[in-house]
């Protein structure tokens, strides 16, 4: 799907985006490994609203303030192209393949389309509206219980973020596709990762259909399932897989960007295994000693990689063959500890925070959860969560406390002991810090979740 706006630079990245994950989409229909045929009626009122042009506007104005804080230049290249009638310009098109600009779910499959024609490859290419029509029909289906109760502002706030983001993807596509083949793959790989990271589907594993979006042929379910809980152990017995360290180099922890509370860029840290036959693996959750190498391999190949080091960096190439660079200490990739590094007992409470919304685009849903857990070094903790929303006409929370335990941690695993004597087994690190390594208990991996110091 083309639309004719003028482009903006090749680097232009999509920033502020969860409002898929945060009213449920990332699981639509593909799953269940099929499209959603049942779902074949729109939204209707559940998803239209009354449009004002005047917050389009203000909208609008709002990404370009959110870009400028952190790249002028980016910042720049939105106002320009938002100086023009916008949705004057984008109706023809929109109108061509069945969507409405007054309708949250024709607005949210404009970007689900636009994204997946773009982390395939397709640029200006014109789109089947029975294709888009599938697609709106899916997504108006999951989306029509969650917006009933919205206002008519809220709904066009989450309308027009999904717009304008669909309009930026078409745009950085558009600026490549003159430049070869390198440029176009190279765009197109980077608007599939962020679409991957939003939506928790990976595009180049799903087909579009009159009937929606679903699983490409051959291919597992594109959507990623809830994490399945760590193996659980029950006391003494023998972790399955114990010569995995004996492959192991080193562990360590590096940085990648995801999205927080408000559809916010933001760091977060994850650990990884250095094996000493050149490969690495992104920690999945359970204990090294409780997981299937090459299973875990062949299942999730993006865990997996090649990494070797010239002195202080380390070059890791990825499944899909692109290399980055770290250096040891210097913001991105730090050495992690095991614990006995502070004498095997924890002795604070830590925390975990995550979240999305709309709030980042200047909207007004915003949605975050935090995890607590505290560590007694008599070997006893306690576990807790909360989880709250916050829109324009709308408050919500909720707290669920999970009840005390024993834990022990040994060298990279902790091991979490329930009241009825059940033993759940997950990785453990601890961080560092400074330019020559030290370790630092205020930052702490359990499975592949970091966790910090709570004051």
């Amino acid at each position: 799907m083309t639309i004719a706006t003028p482009p903006s630079p090749a680097t232009l990245p999509l920033r502020s985006l969860l409002l898929a994950a945060a009213f449920g989409l990332a699981d639509v229909a593909l799953a269940s490994g099929s499209a959603a045929a049942t779902q074949s009626s729109p939204g209707g009122a559940a998803t239209r609203f009354v449009r004002d042009p005047v917050r389009f506007e203000a909208n609008q104005a709002k990404l370009v303030a959110a870009t400028r804080s952190r790249s002028p230049a980016m910042a720049d290249a939105l106002d320009r192209s938002f100086r023009q009638d916008i949705l004057g310009a984008v109706s023809a098109e929109l109108r061509r393949v069945g969507l409405d600009t007054s309708d949250v779910a024709d607005m949210t499959a404009a970007y689900w389309v636009m994204a997946w024609e773009a982390a395939n490859g397709i640029i200006g290419e014109t789109t089947d509206p029975a294709l888009v029509d599938g697609a709106r029909r899916q997504i108006a289906g999951k989306m029509a219980k969650s917006t009933a109760a919205l206002r008519d502002a809220e709904k066009q706030d989450i309308a027009d973020a999904m717009l304008l983001q669909a309009l930026v993807i078409d745009a950085r596509m558009k600026a490549v596709a003159g430049q070869g083949a390198a440029a176009r793959r190279k765009m197109s790989d980077a608007i599939h990762a962020e679409a991957a990271q939003i939506l928790r589907t990976d595009l180049r594993r799903t087909t579009l259909t009159p009937a929606g979006f679903a699983p490409a042929s051959g291919s597992p379910p594109a959507t990623q399932a809830p994490a399945a809980p760590p193996p659980v152990t029950p006391p003494g017995r023998a972790a399955s897989h114990a010569g995995n360290w004996q492959r192991v180099e080193g562990v360590y922890f590096k940085s990648y960007t995801s999205f927080g509370v408000g559809g916010m860029m933001i760091q977060d840290f994850e650990p990884v295994v250095l094996f000493r036959d050149g490969s690495y693996y992104e920690v999945e959750g359970p204990a090294l000693e409780d997981v299937d190498l090459a299973a875990s391999r062949a299942a999730n190949p993006r865990a997996w990689g090649t990494w070797r080091r010239q002195g202080a960096t380390f070059l890791l190439t990825d499944d899909r063959g692109r290399t980055e660079d770290y250096r040891l200490q210097q913001g991105s990739f730090f050495k992690a500890y095991p614990a006995e590094a502070i004498g095997g007992k924890l002795a604070r409470p830590y925390k975990r925070i995550s979240g999305g919304g709309n709030s980042a685009l200047g909207g007004t849903m915003a949605i975050a959860a935090q995890t607590n857990l505290a560590f007694s070094p008599d070997g006893s903790f306690s576990t807790d969560s909360s989880a709250g929303a916050v829109g324009a006409n709308v408050a919500a929370s909720s707290r669920r406390r999970g009840g005390v335990g024993r834990y022990r941690i040994e060298r990279h695993t902790i091991s979490f002991v329930d009241p009825r004597g059940a033993t759940r087994r997950e990785f453990f690190a601890l961080g560092s810090e400074g330019a020559t390594p030290r370790v630092d208990s205020d930052m702490i991996f359990i499975g592949d979740r970091v966790f910090v110091k709570d004051d």
